[in-house]
């Protein structure tokens, strides 16, 4: 006989609620068993999310996941983070923002007394005026000097321990907009690869879109793909293929500037926003990243061994009235995809192309 003992619920509509938690555990279990997915809390938290099917966008992706047999940990990890993780940065925000209003409370607090001691202070030196004029002897005139030096004391005394709270609680507050611009910078970036990742990317293309739109300003659009990357990974493992990831991030980002922006748009897709820059200049960026990316010479660091040709292809689309993002992201796919048909290595334009020799 089993020692664990049953749950106790203390009325049936508890005793409905876990049953239903028991339920969606049980199934999100099985599923990480059926498809061989390493439990990690974000798997578990996606496969319950999928069970409980109280979202009916993860209901879809998650169906089309398991249809095409797809459960990488980067995939499930960017679904996690787009539709489950935002639920996390709220939680974590509106913790600080409690923190902040209870900076402000206390804030307020020291002003209160501040201005309680200042009228008190008044008060005291209207009585001291009032009983100098009607003094009529040095004792008294002494006693009233007193009175006032003490009293002068008493208010630096406040004043001081006011102009402390204010300093702590600016303190306080400064690193709590630094906690709070921590947790937005985590939720726009690759946890991998460190650059920008797929919400970010939607963000600042429907901002540059608009700018283009705006002040009818050149902007292009990069997809890149690194070519064989599955090769990659069943020689020489995942962690092997992180790095490549990772190098290949790093060679993106050392080549652009100022309002460009790299994200990780997909497994080894990674999408580059070029605004105020025309098909021309954005094919010379590109085709230099993706020179810089076959002469980089890999080898594994206890062995030697090398990695072979690392690769990457590329499609760019130049953004042109009446686009939308859907329409330059679509066009820039369809110009990688020209790309690898060509040969891979490539940089694809739709008007030139340039590989290596």
């Amino acid at each position: 006989m089993s020692d664990t003992k049953a749950p106790v619920f203390s009325c049936p509509e508890e005793q409905k609620v876990f049953s239903r938690v028991y339920k969606y555990a049980d199934m999100a279990t099985r599923l990480m068993e059926e498809h061989k997915t390493p439990p990690f809390p974000n798997t578990y938290a996606l496969m319950y999310a999928y069970a409980a099917a109280e979202n009916d966008e993860i209901v879809v992706i998650v169906d089309e996941m398991l249809e095409r047999g797809d459960l990488s940990a980067y995939e499930i990890d960017e679904v996690y983070s787009r539709h489950l993780c935002p639920m996390q940065d709220q939680a974590k925000r509106e913790k600080i923002g409690q923190r902040v209003e209870e900076q402000i409370s206390s804030v307020l607090d020291l002003v209160g007394t501040g201005v309680e001691s200042s009228d008190q202070f008044e008060n005291v030196l209207q009585q001291i005026g009032n009983g100098i004029g009607e003094t009529t002897s040095i004792d008294q005139l002494s006693a009233a000097i007193g009175n006032l030096m003490s009293e002068n004391q008493r208010m630096a005394n406040q004043s001081r321990k006011l102009n402390e709270g204010l300093k702590e609680s600016r303190k306080q507050i400064e690193l709590l907009r630094r906690e709070l611009e921590d947790v937005r910078n985590e939720s726009m970036r690759d946890p991998l690869t460190s650059v920008h990742n797929r919400r970010a990317f939607d963000i600042k293309l429907d901002a540059e879109l608009a700018a283009a739109r705006q002040n009818n300003s050149d902007l292009c659009l990069a997809i890149a793909d690194l070519d064989y990357f599955k090769r990659v990974n069943d020689t020489f493992g995942h962690r092997i293929g992180d790095e490549v990831l990772k190098i290949f991030a790093a060679i993106i980002s050392e080549n652009i500037k100022g309002q460009d922006l790299v994200a990780r748009y997909g497994g080894e897709e990674f999408a580059i926003i070029l605004p105020a820059t025309d098909l021309k200049a954005a094919s010379v960026l590109i085709d230099r990243i993706r020179l810089q990316t076959f002469q980089r010479k890999l080898v594994l660091k206890g062995s030697k061994k090398p990695l072979g040709d690392i690769s990457a292809s590329f499609g760019i689309a130049q953004f042109a009235p009446g686009m939308t993002a859907a329409d330059l992201v679509e066009l820039a796919d369809q110009r990688l995809y020209l790309a690898k048909s060509q040969g891979r290595n490539r940089v694809q334009t739709g008007e030139y192309e340039t590989s290596a020799a």
